[in-house]
C-alpha cells in the first residue's frame, strides 16, 4: 500500500516513505525483500550500463561521437542496445520488442534519436525494433517501470559508491544490488576513463561499436 514505488524515495524516506509506519526497518526490509524477489521471479534478462561523464566529455572526439553517441545518456542506450543485440543471437529470439520508457526521463530526446536512426530491417533484426515500438509511459500505470526504476537505482549507486570510487573509498554492494545483479541473465557494463579509453582506440580500427562493446 505504498502506491507509485521510487527507489530514491524509500531509500531517502522521502514523500509516502516518511510516514510513520514507513519508519519501521523490518517492513522496509521485507518490503525491498518482496519486491527484488517478484524482480527476479519474473525478468527474462536484466542489463545496465552506466558511464563516467566527465570522462566522456573529455575522451571522446567529436568525430565519433555519431557512433558512439553525442553524450554519455546516448552512450549508455547504445550499450544496452548492444546487450540486447547479443541476447538475441545467443538464444534465437527475432519476435519484435516493445521499448517502454519513464515518461519523465530526461534522455527522451537521446533516446527518440538513437531508436529512430536504428530502424529499418536491419534494426528489427538486431534489436526488435519495428516501427512505434518504444514508447514513454507513465510508471503509475506501467508496473514494470517501477521495477527498472529500482534497477536503476540499484546499479547507479553500485557505479558510484564502488565501480566508480577510489580504492580506498569503496563501500560494501548493497543486498539488493547483490541479489539483483546475481540473475543468471544479468549483464552490467560500467564505463571507466580506462575502458573508455580503450573504446576510441579500437574504433580507430572497426566502425563495429556492437563489437567492441562484446570483446571488452
Amino acid at each position: 500500500h505504498f502506491g507509485v514505488f521510487h527507489m530514491a524515495d524509500f531509500v531517502a524516506k522521502r514523500k509516502q516513505f516518511a510516514f510513520p509506519e514507513w519508519q519501521d526497518e523490518k517492513k522496509r526490509d521485507r518490503t525491498i525483500r518482496a519486491l527484488v524477489a517478484t524482480i527476479n521471479t519474473r525478468v527474462r534478462i536484466g542489463i545496465a550500463a552506466a558511464v563516467v561523464k566527465s570522462a566522456y566529455d573529455e575522451i571522446v572526439p567529436a568525430n565519433m561521437r555519431e557512433r558512439l553517441g553525442r553524450n554519455h545518456y546516448t552512450f549508455a542506450v547504445r550499450m544496452c542496445m548492444a546487450f540486447v543485440e547479443q541476447w538475441r543471437k545467443q538464444y534465437g529470439y527475432s519476435d519484435p520488442i516493445q521499448y517502454v520508457f519513464d515518461r519523465l526521463t530526461k534522455g527522451k530526446g537521446e533516446i527518440d534519436e538513437v531508436f529512430g536512426t536504428s530502424g529499418g530491417e536491419d534494426g528489427f533484426r538486431r534489436y526488435g525494433i519495428h516501427q512505434d515500438g518504444w514508447s514513454f509511459q507513465n510508471k503509475q500505470n506501467i508496473t514494470q517501470l517501477q521495477a527498472a526504476d529500482i534497477w536503476a537505482y540499484e546499479n547507479y549507486r553500485y557505479a558510484v559508491d564502488t565501480s566508480f570510487a577510489p580504492a580506498d573509498q569503496r563501500k560494501n554492494m548493497r543486498n539488493s544490488y547483490r541479489v539483483l545483479s546475481g540473475h543468471p541473465l544479468t549483464v552490467m557494463r560500467y564505463t571507466s576513463r580506462a575502458s573508455l579509453s580503450m573504446i576510441v582506440r579500437r574504433l580507430h580500427e572497426s566502425d563495429r561499436f556492437e563489437e567492441i562493446i562484446e570483446g571488452l
